[in-house]
C-alpha cells in the first residue's frame, strides 16, 4: 500500500525524531497545525489553549483530563485528552477524518473538524495522536515508533478488520481494544484497563466477538469493584509479574471470533459500577507487513433477576515455579487441581478448554475424587476444536472446546484435576530447559472453566459483604499479605489449607467492624512447605478462596 506524501521541515522532524517523547512529538503537531489564529499565538478558541507559551508541560496539563468546553462533548462524559480512552478524547475526535477513522466521525453540535481551514492531518499523525491517548496519555517516554505509524499508512500496513455494528443501546453495549499496532515478527500482549462508565449492576446472557485472526487470545477480566484504582489507565504490557492479576475476578473468559449463548436461566453478573480489564495476545505473523489488530466483543445485556443463576468463569493455571520442561526429547507430564476445601457447594459444569504453547502435546480433565486420586475423565484434549470427534493429536493452537448440555456436576470439594503433557525435541533451541512464560517461545499450562452454582445471581460474585480481597506477593516465599473490605460488621473467619484439603492454620474467627482489613500470613511457619495453598475467607457464613503457591 503505497500513498503520496510531502513532508514539510516541521512534520519530517516530528517523524524522524527518536529521541523526544510520544507528547513531544503529539505537541509538535498540535504546535505545527493548531496554533495559529485559533488555540494561541492569536486566539484561543474554545478556551483550549495549544501554545501554552510555548511550554509543553503547560498544554499538557491544559488538555489531559480535561473537560472540553463543547456542551455536547461535555454532556458525552468525554475529556479534551482521556488517558486511556481514545473514543472519548474529544480533541482527537476534533481531528479525525473519515477517510482515517469514521468512528470518531462528530455531531454537528461539536464543531467543525480541526485545524480549521487549513488541510487535514495525515493520517499516521492523527493516529499518533491516538496510540498516545491509547497507552494512558504519558507525559514522559515513547509508546510508539513513528517510523511503524509512516510505514502502516504509506508502505506495508495490512487492512484492519470491519468493526462489526454495534448493539443498540437498549440491547447491550460494545468493548473495543487497538488498533494495536505491531511490527513483522513481533509479538506483544497487553492489559487494558476499560471502565463502563458508572454502569448499574446487569446481567449479559449473550458475548458476540470479533478479533483479529493474528490474535493469540483476548479475556475480559472484571475487577473487584474499587480494586481497579490501584492501576494506571492506558494499555499496560503484561510479563511474569503482573500475568493473571490478583486483584481481578474472571467474569467472561477465552474468546473468540464466535457468538456465545448462554446456557438457558444463566448469565454473568455484573455489579454497579464494573470496570472491566482487558488482555489482548497477538502474533504478527508476517515477514514484511504491519498488523493493526483489534478485538471487538458486543455485550448483550439484561436486568436482574432476569436469569436465576450467575455464570462464573475461571482460569485453573498450573504454578508457575513447578513448569519445568527439559529439551531431552522425552514426554513430561504435569498434574494440577482446583477445588474448594470444605465447600458444600457444586459446580455445574457448562464448558471447559485448555492452553498450553507450542511443545504441549496432550491435555487432559478428570473429576476429583476426594483422596486427591483422578476420576472419571471430563475433557480429552485429543478431540478436535468443536469437540465432535477424536482426531488422535492435541493441536495447542486449536484446543478443543468442550459444552456441556445438560451441564455436568462437580462437587466443590473435590473439583477437577488437569493433566498436560510437554515435549520438547528441538536442536535449534539452546536453551537446556523451558519454563512458565507469556510468549510462545515460553510454556504454559490452564484451564478455562466456566460454571454455575446453585444460589441466585448476584449473590456468587463474591461474598456480599467484603469487596477488594486480595493477597500478595504470590507466589509467595515469606510472608502473605491478605487484605479484604468489609461493608458492614461481620463475623469473619480465616483459614490456610493445603492441596490436599488439610487445614494448615486458622487465623481468625470473630466479629469485625466494617472498613479495609489487613492479616498478614507467616508461610515460613511449622506446617508449611513448597507448593500450593489456599487462603478462605468466610463472612457471614459465605465463602471466598484464594489459591497462593508457595516457593522457597
Amino acid at each position: 500500500m503505497k500513498h503520496f506524501f510531502i513532508f514539510s521541515a516541521l512534520i519530517f522532524s516530528v517523524f524522524s525524531a527518536s529521541a523526544q517523547s510520544t507528547y513531544q512529538s503529539v505537541y509538535a503537531i498540535f504546535q505545527a497545525n493548531c496554533t495559529v489564529g485559533c488555540h494561541g499565538n492569536g486566539g484561543t478558541s474554545g478556551n483550549l489553549d495549544l501554545y501554552g507559551g510555548g511550554s509543553a508541560s503547560t498544554v499538557y496539563n491544559n488538555i489531559v483530563n480535561v473537560n472540553p468546553v463543547n456542551p455536547a462533548a461535555l454532556a458525552k462524559g468525554h475529556k479534551r485528552i482521556m488517558s486511556g480512552y481514545p473514543e472519548r478524547s474529544f480533541l482527537l475526535r476534533k481531528c479525525a477524518t473519515t477517510a482515517w477513522d469514521d468512528a470518531y466521525s462528530l455531531e454537528l453540535s461539536e464543531g467543525s473538524l480541526m485545524p480549521d481551514n487549513q488541510p487535514s492531518l495525515e493520517k499516521e499523525e492523527i493516529e499518533l495522536i491516538r496510540q498516545w491517548i491509547q497507552f494512558g496519555a504519558p507525559q514522559t517516554g515513547q509508546v510508539i515508533s513513528t517510523q511503524t505509524l509512516y510505514n502502516y499508512y504509506h508502505v506495508n500496513g495490512f487492512p484492519r478488520i470491519t468493526r462489526p455494528p454495534a448493539p443498540d443501546p437498549s440491547e447491550g453495549f460494545q468493548v473495543h481494544i487497538g488498533p494495536v499496532i505491531l511490527d513483522p515478527q513481533k509479538e506483544i500482549e497487553y492489559y487494558k484497563k476499560q471502565a463502563l462508565f458508572n454502569a448499574t449492576s446487569f446481567e449479559a446472557d449473550k458475548l458476540d466477538c470479533k478479533i483479529d485472526d493474528d490474535s493469540h487470545h483476548f479475556l475480559l477480566f472484571g475487577f473487584v469493584p474499587g480494586s481497579e484504582s490501584e492501576l494506571e489507565e492506558g494499555l499496560r504490557t503484561v510479563d511474569v509479574s503482573n500475568v493473571f492479576p490478583d486483584q481481578t475476578k474472571y467474569i467472561v473468559g477465552w474468546v473468540d471470533s464466535d457468538t456465545t449463548d448462554l446456557p438457558e436461566n444463566s448469565a454473568y453478573y455484573f455489579p454497579d459500577s464494573t470496570v472491566l480489564d482487558l488482555n489482548y495476545h497477538i502474533i504478527n505473523y508476517s515477514g514484511d507487513s504491519i498488523l493493526a489488530a483489534e478485538a471487538y466483543a458486543n455485550i448483550y445485556t439484561q436486568a436482574i433477576g432476569t436469569a436465576q443463576y450467575e455464570m462464573k468463569s475461571e482460569l485453573v493455571i498450573y504454578s508457575p515455579p513447578a513448569l519445568l520442561i527439559f529439551n531431552n526429547g522425552e514426554e513430561q507430564t504435569f498434574t494440577g487441581s482446583r477445588f474448594e476445601a470444605g465447600s458444600d457447594n457444586n459446580w455445574n459444569i457448562w464448558f471447559l478448554s485448555t492452553h498450553t504453547h507450542k511443545y504441549g502435546t496432550g491435555y487432559n480433565i478428570y473429576k476429583r475424587n476426594s483422596n486427591g486420586s483422578k476420576g472419571d475423565i471430563l475433557y480429552d484434549g485429543n478431540y478436535n476444536t468443536n469437540y465432535t470427534f477424536n482426531q488422535g493429536y492435541y493441536d495447542w493452537q486449536h484446543p478443543a472446546n468442550k459444552y456441556f448440555e445438560p451441564l455436568e456436576t462437580v462437587e466443590a470439594s473435590k473439583g477437577i484435576i488437569h493433566e498436560a503433557t510437554f515435549k520438547i525435541s528441538d536442536p535449534d533451541e539452546e536453551a537446556l530447559f523451558i519454563t512458565f512464560g507469556l510468549t510462545t517461545a515460553d510454556e504454559m499450562m490452564l484451564v478455562f472453566l466456566q460454571y454455575t452454582e446453585s444460589e441466585p445471581i448476584g449473590i456468587n460474585d463474591a461474598i456480599t459483604a467484603v469487596s477488594s480481597v486480595s493477597a500478595y506477593p504470590n507466589p509467595v516465599s515469606d510472608v502473605l499479605n491478605f487484605s479484604y473490605t468489609l461493608k458492614e460488621e461481620s463475623s469473619v473467619t480465616l483459614d490456610v489449607y493445603d492441596i490436599s484439603g488439610k487445614l494448615i492454620a486458622n487465623l481468625m474467627n470473630k466479629t469485625e467492624t466494617a472498613g479495609k482489613k489487613y492479616a498478614q500470613i507467616n508461610t515460613n511457619a511449622p506446617g508449611w512447605s513448597s507448593g500450593t495453598y489456599f487462603v478462605r475467607l468466610s463472612v457471614n457464613g459465605k465463602s471466598i478462596s484464594k489459591q497462593i503457591v508457595k516457593i522457597d
